[in-house]
């Protein structure tokens, strides 16, 4: 199934506005560590409590990233301004990973790139699940394997589910009040809980 034109309309702005959010995250940690003079400081700022959450914080929200390509590739979304947005959150990250290899043992502890690009590797068909049991931010079905963990528990709210992360990420960062894409007018899922 093809998303209908307005509702894909809706899915990419929606997905635009949070993937600006992410680089905008990203960026803003590359532009701590630059701002850091000397290696060694930066070095102690990063094996530091603090620096070591922030980064593990700036980590999942680059994994937010992977999981909301994974759902694009899925919905075959191929859309230009989405893929602009990723290419520069890409760009960012890379640079970020630059300033945590004078880290070694930090840069040791995330996950790996093959890890963090599994969200991303969506099936490219038409099957894709129903938008009523998926993430209501990046889009990918809560049930599928996730980092080749056995899938995560995934939050109701309001008649819509959402991963943790997904809307820790939108509620902190893009907006006080969770995002719910309207519905398909030909899924039987859909139609039902819209009749609710």
């Amino acid at each position: 199934m093809a998303i209908e034109p307005s509702l894909l309309d809706t899915c990419t702005a929606h997905l635009k506005t949070a993937l600006k959010h992410i680089h905008k995250v990203i960026q803003t940690a590359n532009e701590i560590l630059s701002s850091i003079s000397q290696p060694s400081v930066c070095s102690e700022v990063l094996l530091s409590s603090q620096g070591a959450d922030y980064i593990t914080g700036v980590v999942e929200v680059y994994r937010l990233s992977k999981r909301m390509e994974g759902g694009i590739r899925r919905r075959n979304m191929d859309c230009e301004r989405l893929r602009l947005v990723l290419r520069d959150i890409e760009l960012s990250w890379n640079n970020l990973q630059a300033f945590l290899s004078i880290c070694p043992s930090l840069l040791q502890t995330l996950p790996s790139q093959a890890a963090l690009d599994l969200a991303a590797e969506g099936a490219l068909s038409d099957t894709s699940p129903c938008l009523q049991s998926c993430c209501g931010v990046c889009l990918q079905d809560g049930a599928a394997e996730e980092f080749g963990s056995e899938g995560i528990s995934m939050l109701d709210i309001e008649g819509r589910v959402y991963h943790p992360s997904c809307a820790n990420f939108w509620l902190h960062c893009v907006d006080s009040s969770l995002p719910a894409l309207t519905s398909h007018n030909y899924c039987p899922h859909c139609l039902i809980l819209d009749e609710l």
